[in-house]
């Protein structure tokens, strides 16, 4: 299942931290796919998608005049699930940052709301997934008013996973400096990124003529259920250089087709 709200159905959450000399603020993640039941190979069940990098509060590291920001993270989504964003129009970055209306419409694929918070700054953003050309991933547009004006565009490159045990694909982007940095003196930590990624289909022709394809489906729902895991890399200073990673590993219980 791939990508890009609270799981009700978690089996578990771990969370590994770093060495000694981390950041002290918890990383958290949940995800969630919406059916539970999973279809089949030959019948994939449309479904949707929720996912949400999180820290309850970064006080731990702000009360001590430490301000840390995400550089890069990946995404591991659950085995059983297939994307086809192949099927899907595209959008190219340069028009996503320069007016992202003028994109196809159905390229956008997805939206979130966020918040950054660093020493002096608490900003609420907005995010808007578009398709990338062939379903190789998405790019995401990240607006802010206020107290910032913030416009940025992140890419994020979908990897498929052969022969894997838990995962079916990996989203991996890297958080531009900008972002990291947005005003002087400040470094901004993502405390939330609520993202969605709604059931949608596209209409293609085939030799069993018109059929409705869906962006993302689930095909299977393997033993120990839907596993999904969170890797993010953080720094403290503002050349951005790594200071600690953290690692979110869950799963969401799923039905198989009956």
């Amino acid at each position: 299942l791939f990508p890009l709200a609270a799981v009700a159905a978690t089996a578990f959450c771990l969370i590994a931290a770093g060495p000694a000399s981390a950041i002290q603020s918890v990383q958290k993640f949940s995800f969630k796919v919406s059916p539970t039941t999973a279809g089949t190979t030959s019948k994939p069940r449309a479904v949707s998608l929720t996912a949400n990098p999180y820290f309850d509060t970064n006080a731990p590291d702000l009360d001590r005049q430490v301000q840390f920001a995400t550089v890069n993270a990946t995404v591991y989504f659950p085995k059983g699930g297939v994307y086809n964003g192949k099927y899907f129009k595209s959008c190219s970055a340069t028009t996503v940052f320069q007016d992202e209306t003028q994109c196809p419409r159905g390229s956008r694929v997805g939206t979130a709301s966020g918040r950054g918070l660093g020493i002096g700054l608490d900003e609420a953003v907005k995010g808007q997934f578009f398709n990338t050309k062939g379903g190789k991933g998405a790019t995401l547009l990240v607006t802010g008013e206020s107290p910032l004006i913030i416009r940025e565009v992140v890419a994020a490159k979908l990897t498929k996973l052969s022969g894997n045990r838990d995962f079916s694909y990996k989203l991996t982007f890297t958080v531009p400096r900008n972002l990291q940095s947005p005003a002087p003196g400040v470094i901004a930590t993502v405390m939330r990124f609520q993202s969605t990624v709604p059931r949608q289909y596209v209409t293609r022709t085939t030799s069993r003529g018109r059929v409705k394809v869906p962006l993302i489906a689930s095909t299977a729902c393997p033993k120990g259920g839907w596993k999904y895991r969170f890797i993010a890399d953080y720094t403290t200073s503002f050349d951005g250089a790594i200071e600690s990673a953290q690692t979110v590993n869950g799963s969401q219980t799923c039905r198989r087709a009956g």
